[in-house]
Formats: C-alpha cells, structure tokens, sequence
C-alpha cells in the first residue's frame, strides 16, 4: 500500500502545478483573444496597419495557445484519472472500497442465486472489489464469468498465465486501468458497442440510387447558382434548389440514419478505443492469452487504422452540433448521405472484425481485473484438474474481502461425499463457507486465491444460503430452500462434478422434522462425485453416511471466553462441536 500512497502524493503534487499552469494558460488564452479580437476590429475599421498586424499576430497566438491549453487539459484530465486508480489500490486495503460505484448490482438476475449467497456481485462483493473496467462490454464480460465460471482446464491454465503477466506488468496494467477512468466518465458511462456491432453484422446499406442523388442535387444546386451569377436566370431558383434539396435530407434522413445513429452512440468512447488498442499493440506479451489479443488488434485486420479513420467519419458527422452549418451544409451537399455511404464502406472493410476488436478489449479488462488480487492480497496460483473423487486441498485460505489485517486463515481438505461443520452462533461457519467458494470461483476463472496454496477439482457450484421467502408468490422460506436443494437433487442426476455449500440447513422448520429431512437430502447430495458441505446445529448429523459408505467428515467452530466476554478465534477444527453460546449473545445482547 506505501507505494501507492507515495505515487498519489506525487501524482496529487503534480495535479496542483497542472492546474495552476491550465489556469495561467487559460487567462492568457482570453487576454490573446481580446487581443486578436481588437487588432483586427480597429485595424480594418480605421486601416491602421498597427493594429491589424497586432490582431493578425494576436490570433495566431491564440490559436497556438488553444492547442496548448487543450493538451494540458487532456494531460490534466489523465493525471486525475490516474490518481483515481491509486486511491482505489489505498482502499482496498482497508474497508473503504465498498464505497466503490461500480458494484455489478445491475447485472443479478433472480436466477444468480449462487452470486448472492457467496457475495460474487453486488454491494460489498468481490466484484466491487476487483473491477477495473472502463468499458459496458468489459464490466459485463466481468459479470459474466464471475456467475458462470465455466472455462475448460486448458482455457484456465491461459488465464492464469495471462492474469499473473498482467500483474508483473504493473506500469501497463496502471495504464490501462487509467484510461478505464478515463472512459468510464459522464455519458460515455452507460454506451455499449452492442448498437454498433449489429450494424456491423447487418446486410443493411444505403440504396444505391442515393449514391447517385448525393451528387446530382448538388450539382444541379451548383449550376442554377452559376447561371444566376451569368444573368441566365434568377438567382432565386438555386435558392429553390437549395432548400428542396434540404427537405429531402429531412425527409430520407431515416435512411442514413440507419447508417450513422450507431456509429454516433459508439463515437463517444472511439478515442478511449484508439488509446487501449495503441497500449496493446504496443506491448509485448509471453502469455499466449495476451499474444492472441494483441494478434487480434495488430494482425492484417488493422483495427486501429481503421478505428482511427471511424473517428474521422465520427467527427465529420459531429458538425450536427452545430446546427446552422449542418443545415448548409445538407442543403449543398447532401452532407449525411455522404458521411452514410462512407459508413457504409468502412463497414464493408472491417465490419466484420469490429466484434472481435470489441470483445479482446473487455477480455484485456476482466483479466486486469483479476490481477488486481494479486496486487492487494497475498495469493497463490491454484491447481484445477479433474478426478474420479472430487478433491479441494489448500492451506492458510482467506476470505479475499476481508481486510489483510483482519481475515482469519483457514486449511481445507475436503473429498467428495458429506462434510458436516457445527459450531456455536457467530463463531465462523458461514464465513468458512463463502471463503471455499469464493475461492474456487477465483480458481475456476482462471485467477489467484488468496491461500498460500491450492489444488481443487473442478466442480459445478451450487449454495443455499441468504434464503429468503417470497410473500407476492406463496413462497415461505422453508419452501424456498426446498426449491434451492431440489435444483441440486436435479442437476445431480447428471453425473457431473459439483459443490453443495448449505448454511444451516432447513432452519426453517422443526428440529424433527429438519434431522429426518437433512438426513436425506445429505445422503443424496454426497458422493464420489458430488461435494457436500453442511453447516448446523444440529449434532445428530455428524453420524451421517454418504450414499457410497463413507462417514460424514467433522469439523467444527467454537467460542472461548475471558472472563464473562465472549471471544472466537474463527479457525475450523476437527470433529463436532461440545459447546454453545446462545444463553451468551442474549446476555451481551442485555435479554437475559
């Protein structure tokens, strides 16, 4: 953390002489202008020469300190963007990035069940945590791969050869996250390139009879103009020519719209494009991952040449802002048709290829985002194979969002078949919970976990855990969890690998009826192929047998005391718990 507060006192050092400068340039700027502006008025009005070199040299200068003021500007706006990335680096050290926007709420459905329960996405969740993402696509793309972990062996192995490079390569990654500042700003927030890529797909052009028209109006516009300087005819039928030549831009402005309207909502964010692609094709990789991305950004595809020559047709089209001159404009020339058909080429030249182009940046930012652990935590490199017994081994696990000086480190070493943890009220059941799968979640990614070492089986994850009931629809909680392990029973029967993570299993009904019930549901649940951890209370579990023999594994959480204060040191012990805590919490709570 001191490297990258030493780097923001800097970097906020540098930001105040920036200002200062933009402002002293700022006011210098004006003082030219009114310069410029007086030189050239008086000079012309009185023919004094004096004055009109004064303004002629006065504007020049204004122009110069234009470009000035507008690079310091951008570099301002850079330097800020940078200092954000090290405050966000300081905050995860502690409790303070929950404070963070960007926390992915809006992309849990009700379906992500698994999402919630292990706080994957959402307030306080490893998304908020890790994301870098500047772009729509690369925070979904992030989204997407944190609810479905669903990578081959092969495709792990490469993300995590490309997660660790990017991590290594600390000044490209810090880049790269700050022009994700960058573009993540104002309207460019909430634009995705989706609009854009269908065009790109589409078969639609412009017909080719307006190829044609965008020429001959205004040759025609051109001509009565001409014959009307030569006396032939009245001036006023180019007048005439101009003004139906802008209706009908009016009126087929669907038409090009087509077009360009798509090309408009992704012209917000082509400059921050240009500059991702510039960075990576400028750097070299040693991961195949990030070799493949730069292939796609560097090879004959040519895709920062042609974005470059998009943000030429962007800009030209950007003269809507101005209203008056876009109307001349469309009435002379048939402006937009002109700026459509272009579309319309650089669409046929690289159309094809912009999905991919789109698709390798949001892959760069997810990667990114994962290396982000690797930066605040101490973490290892998980081993993730496949085994006829499903198999989770690792040493010293934490929780990734807990602070580094809180967490509690845990070993796991768990098989397939039934775990059961009991454990006294708030001693850590729950948390070891979510901690293993979390973990495996980073493992099935292709990312760091944060234990000094692992070695996990790869399975389907499954959890029941924030259950909760749903008045609107009849659903009582109870039921709601019978729903949730139903879905396990189901997916069981295909004989694939999974994990049952059940945080106090069926607490919704009575302790008779729970043991009878838990019983079966456990002895389904577990076996060879299928991993299953249940937290509870109750100890008649712990006697349980899997469906192929095996005795329910043990562990256990417990409370100790000094004096009359209630202590726990979260760390998970072999066998059942002996004790309870209820009569204590009810006691510190002042309800005994």
């Amino acid at each position: 953390m001191e490297k990258y507060q030493q780097s923001l006192n800097m970097i906020t050092e540098e930001i105040k002489q920036l200002e200062e400068k933009y402002s002293t340039y700022g006011t210098i700027r004006f003082i030219m202008f009114l310069v410029a502006a007086s030189g050239l008025i008086v000079g012309f009005y009185d023919s004094n020469l004096l004055f009109l070199a004064a303004g002629i040299l006065g504007t020049a200068v204004f122009v110069v300190l234009v470009f000035v003021h507008g690079r310091l500007s951008e570099k301002l706006e850079y330097i800020k963007a940078r200092s954000v990335v090290y405050e966000r680096y300081i905050k995860r050290y502690g409790e303070t990035w929950k404070q963070f926007e960007e926390d992915g709420s809006s992309y849990l459905t009700d379906e992500d069940l698994v999402a919630r329960d292990m706080d994957l996405l959402g307030r306080d969740s490893l998304y908020q945590f890790i994301c870098v993402a500047g772009t729509e696509d690369g925070r979904r793309r992030l989204a997407v791969s944190l609810k479905s972990p669903e990578f081959t062996i092969d495709e792990i192995n490469k993300r995590q050869q490309a997660v660790m490079e990017l991590y290594e390569k600390e000044e490209f990654s810090l880049d790269f996250e700050t022009l994700g500042v960058k573009a993540n700003t104002g309207r460019k927030k909430k634009v995705t390139a989706d609009e854009f890529v269908n065009y790109c797909k589409s078969d639609d052009e412009i017909p080719v009879v307006f190829n044609v028209l965008r020429f001959l109006f205004p040759i025609v516009t051109v001509c009565l103009f001409i014959l009307g300087i030569m006396g032939k005819i009245n001036l006023a039928y180019s007048l005439i020519s101009f003004f139906v030549v802008l209706l009908f831009s009016w009126i087929t402005s669907g038409v090009v719209g087509k077009a360009v309207m798509p090309m408009i909502s992704f012209g917000y964010v082509i400059e921050d494009y240009i500059n991702m692609f510039e960075l990576i094709s400028k750097e070299e990789f040693d991961s195949p991952l990030m070799n493949d991305i730069k292939d796609i950004m560097s090879k004959d595809s040519g895709a920062l040449s042609a974005i470059k020559k998009l943000k030429t047709i962007s800009a030209a089209f950007n003269i809507r802002y101005n209203p008056i001159v876009h109307q001349v404009l469309c009435g002379l020339t048939m402006w937009d048709f002109h700026l459509g058909i272009m579309m319309d080429r650089w669409k046929r030249a690289y159309g094809s290829n912009v999905e991919n182009w789109i698709s390798a940046i949001a892959n760069v930012e997810e990667l990114l985002s994962y290396a982000v652990l690797a930066r605040t935590r101490d973490v290892s490199l998980p081993k993730v194979g496949v085994n006829k017994r499903v198999h989770v081994k690792c040493n010293h696990m934490r929780h990734p969002l807990i602070a580094p000086d809180k967490v509690v480190a845990n070993d796991a070493d768990f098989y397939g078949g039934a775990t059961v943890i009991t454990g006294s009220n708030m001693s850590g059941k729950t948390t070891f919970l979510r901690t293993l799968g979390i973990n495996l979640v980073l493992a099935y990614v292709g990312a760091p976990v944060c234990a000094e070492n692992m070695k996990a089986d790869y399975m389907k994850i499954f959890t029941s855990m924030r259950v909760t009931d749903d008045v609107s629809n009849g659903i009582s909680t109870f039921y709601a969890e019978i729903l949730r392990i139903k879905t396990m029973v189901e997916y069981k029967k295909q004989a694939k690998p999974m994990l049952c993570l059940i945080d106090e299993i069926f607490k919704g009904t009575n302790s008779a009826d729970r043991i009878v019930g838990a019983s079966q549901v456990i002895r389904k649940l577990s076996d060879d192929n299928s991993m299953t951890l249940v937290s509870t209370h109750d100890f008649e579990l712990c006697d349980l047998k899997d469906n192929t023999g095996h005795a329910a594994a043990n562990y256990h959480f417990e409370e100790y005391y000094e004096g009359d204060q209630l202590k726990f040191d979260y760390k998970k012990k072999k066998g059942r718990c002996t004790t309870t805590n209820a009569m204590a919490i009810l006691h510190m709570a002042g309800l005994d």
